[in-house]
């Protein structure tokens, strides 16, 4: 068992470093990152997301899934705003970072990392729920809170036009009329599949390598960073905990769900929030705690490893 748990966490914690050191070493900017984002983000994210959406199990099981993980997500906004006074410098972005979680760039590569492209399914299922929450109550809030004197309606079309968000959709339809089906039992799965895993394979390297060139934590906002990441994190797992408690009643116990479950709930904020505000003063806050988050994801997925390995 150790050898297969050091076989997928060494190629991670390499990654990360690499982008690390790319950092430290200057052999690579921040237009260097932004272009390996680019890539992922346009071209290799929607190919997982088109192929998750497509093949994942649509069913009343799926309902519970998506009613149950956006109410946890409601709490934990509503749990950010209380929490906020406790580091006051920082609240006005605390609890849009608290209450939000990167399914898109970093859950479906790791899960995929665990599982092949056949763990993503319950992944999709989840990230429904959160694109629900994020475009129609995260995003339209802070940008109340901010104050946004721009065009929501025009930001919110950017958004729906997006690879990653036409990507699910496409995926979504195409599993609603039998697509994934056909697929599977026509003499081009081999070739689907095959050019699916080339396209899918390089994401999570990549992806690994720009968070590592991100983080940064500078002295100033180590308090607030710590703060926000460990109490976020400790809230989602207890979200997390109760969430499973009451899936698992109206759904048979899965041990692939759970671990899709686990490490939703353990995913650092959403990339998009940082490209939805204003952030005056308070930018680097973000992409710090986002980054550092990041990095305690890591560590559960280390764990999680450990455990589908039992």
């Amino acid at each position: 068992m150790l050898s297969s748990v050091i076989e997928m966490i060494l190629p991670i914690a390499i990654a990360f470093s690499i982008g690390v050191l790319m950092r430290k070493k200057n052999l690579m900017d921040d237009n260097g990152c932004a272009a390996i984002k680019t890539i992922v983000s346009k071209f290799l994210l929607p190919v997982i997301l088109l192929n998750a959406f497509m093949f994942a199990n649509y069913s009343k099981d799926s309902m519970a899934i998506i009613i149950v993980f956006f109410l946890a997500m409601l709490a934990q906004l509503g749990l950010g705003f209380l929490l906020r006074r406790f580091i006051p410098e920082r609240a006005k972005y605390f609890p849009f970072v608290f209450a939000t979680v990167e399914g898109g760039s970093l859950g479906y590569p790791l899960l995929g990392m665990l599982y092949g492209t056949r763990g993503t399914s319950d992944m999709a299922i989840i990230d429904v729920a959160h694109t629900v929450f994020l475009f129609l109550i995260a995003i339209p809030l802070m940008q109340m809170v901010d104050g946004y004197e721009g065009d929501f309606k025009k930001t919110l079309k950017h958004a729906v036009v997006a690879p990653t968000f036409l990507a699910m959709v496409l995926g979504i339809v195409l599993g609603l009329l039998g697509v994934d089906t056909w697929i599977a039992n026509s003499s081009i799965s081999g070739i689907y599949q095959s050019t699916v895993g080339f396209l899918s394979d390089p994401a999570g390297l990549l992806i690994l390598i720009t968070l590592g060139f991100d983080l940064s934590l500078r002295s100033d906002l180590r308090k607030p960073v710590f703060f926000t990441s460990f109490t976020r994190l400790v809230s989602m797992w207890v979200l997390c905990a109760v969430s499973c408690l009451i899936i698992f009643r109206f759904i048979p116990y899965s041990k692939e769900t759970m671990v899709a479950l686990v490490l939703a709930f353990s995913l650092p904020g959403s990339f998009s929030i940082p490209l939805f505000g204003k952030f005056e003063g308070h930018r680097d806050y973000v992409s710090t705690t986002i980054s550092f988050s990041t990095v305690l994801t890591l560590l559960v997925f280390v764990g999680l490893t450990v455990y589908i390995h039992l």
